[in-house]
């Protein structure tokens, strides 16, 4: 007996391995694999990460719009108010984005915030809504400085990056 127990451990272990190693993409797969377009975000009610780092999907395409062909947020503002409830990372980092929509600071669950590489003149007020917030990245945006309130309400709980660069 103790001798088929050896010739299938192996086995089991080989089947198991792979199992576990299938389970694990899935996992990372359904929930921690970012979503990396507004179309494909619109189709993830669930999404976890939303990754639009130099994004097209970013520019206006409404030719009503007096933005047309700029960074704008009109689109992404529907798919976060539609899709953006479980989001635990938005990274809108190297858009020339010059604002955010509100729909930002909606999001109770978001802990990770990039918007690095824009055109962002200050942190706004609203930021303070993001009580899950962990890391807020605003380096190489024309910021003079961290308003004060966001500073106080984020010390010791958030961090956030900020080179200084006032481009």
């Amino acid at each position: 007996m103790s001798e088929s127990r050896s010739v299938d451990g192996p086995r089991y272990a080989s089947k198991l391995e792979g199992c576990l190693r299938e389970m694990r993409k899935r996992l990372y797969t359904t929930l921690l694999a970012p979503v990396r377009s507004l179309m494909e975000a619109n189709r993830s009610p669930s999404m976890r990460a939303l990754d639009l780092t130099g994004s097209s999907d970013l520019l206006c395409v409404n030719m009503v719009c007096e933005k047309v062909g700029e960074p704008c947020v009109c689109r992404l503002s529907r798919v976060l108010e539609r899709s953006g409830r479980e989001l635990r990372s938005l990274v809108l980092a190297g858009n020339k984005l010059t604002q955010l929509p509100a729909s930002v600071f909606e999001l109770q669950h978001l802990q990770v915030l990039d918007l690095s590489e824009n055109e962002l003149t200050e942190i706004p007020a609203d930021v303070m809504k993001l009580e899950s917030l962990k890391i807020l990245d605003v380096r190489n945006n024309p910021i003079s400085g961290i308003p004060k309130d966001v500073a106080k309400r984020f010390y010791g709980l958030v961090e956030i990056r900020w080179d200084g660069s006032n481009r």
